[in-house]
């Protein structure tokens, strides 16, 4: 199974919000989450699922990254990928999938680095993961075990230009 994890783009400030929830992505993190997009499509990659957090601004995140892959389903709201949540609880969604299958999700820091770091098989892995508004890592790893995973690419948006 191919897992791609998305952070959400850059979001306003906190101050300019009614909630933490309710935070909007800035002009950049739209465009960020554009080129992360365009990127994905050119890839060999074919997301057949997109799951992302209950914020507005990973909600705007996989709403963009559905339109750029030209995604034909309906991304769809987990509460497990909510900030402070744990990412990996999401788990038991994806067994039901197939090793073919590639999967999208959004999140927030640090949840969405520790859920990778664990993909990968190790924790301690995640204080060399930097996961910048926007950042993307795919991970190829087998259903059976969410663990010992590969990485397929880790990117940022300023390294797409």
């Amino acid at each position: 199974m191919k897992i791609i994890l998305v952070r959400h783009g850059e979001a306003e400030d906190p101050s300019s919000a009614t909630s933490d929830q309710s935070r909007r992505l800035t002009e950049k993190g739209e465009s960020d989450i554009h080129k992360i997009g365009r990127f994905i499509k050119s890839s060999p990659l074919k997301v057949s699922q997109v799951f992302y957090s209950p914020y507005t601004r990973t909600r705007l995140t996989a709403e963009i990254l559905s339109k750029e892959i030209a995604f034909s389903g309906e991304p769809t709201s987990y509460d497990v990928l909510a900030a402070g949540a744990r990412c990996s609880d999401i788990l038991s969604c994806l067994v039901s999938l197939n090793n073919s299958d590639t999967v999208l999700l959004v999140g927030h820091n640090p949840d969405i680095t520790l859920f990778a770091a664990e993909l990968l098989g190790n924790a301690s892995t995640s204080e060399n993961l930097v996961f910048m508004p926007g950042s993307s890592i795919a991970i190829n790893v087998a259903r059976e075990k969410f663990a010992h995973g590969q990485i397929i690419w880790a990117i940022s948006p300023d390294m797409l230009g």
